[in-house]
């Protein structure tokens, strides 16, 4: 009887520590939700380039750490340096998938990207105009 009431005792410490802990001021160094919360990114916001015209392309390279990437001029002859990530859809002329060595430069593309709060463009879709 005594081992099953310490037991108890040792479990009813456990389960009640954490929340002990939550009551402080100090939380030390364990993430809670409500501070997950607080610190979530803010939204990130879409973007698009209708006929803009691709100045460079570089391909992925691991061995050297460099990311897939195009570089697109707009109608406002603004650089816009957008990713391009596995979820990056990419679309010829015809409306049919391609791979990401179609993209050549010079091409005129419309590109839907999204900017990150580390101002980061991410391609979401990109597809080349005939």
């Amino acid at each position: 009887m005594k081992k099953v009431l310490w037991a108890l005792c040792v479990l009813a410490v456990n389960i009640s520590f954490p929340f002990l802990l939550c009551q402080e001021q100090d939380r030390g160094s364990l993430a809670w939700a409500d501070d997950l919360a607080m610190a979530a990114p803010l939204a990130a916001v879409f973007h698009t380039v209708e006929g803009g015209v691709v100045k460079s392309v570089s391909r992925a390279d691991p061995s050297k750490g460099t990311r897939s990437e195009i570089v697109v001029i707009d109608s406002a002859k603004n650089i816009i340096r957008i990713l391009v990530t596995s979820t990056t859809t990419l679309w010829d002329a015809d409306a049919k998938a391609i791979m990401p060595d179609k993209i050549i430069p010079e091409a005129r593309v419309n590109v839907v990207y999204l900017t990150t709060d580390e101002g980061i463009n991410v391609g979401q879709s990109i597809k080349i105009l005939k």
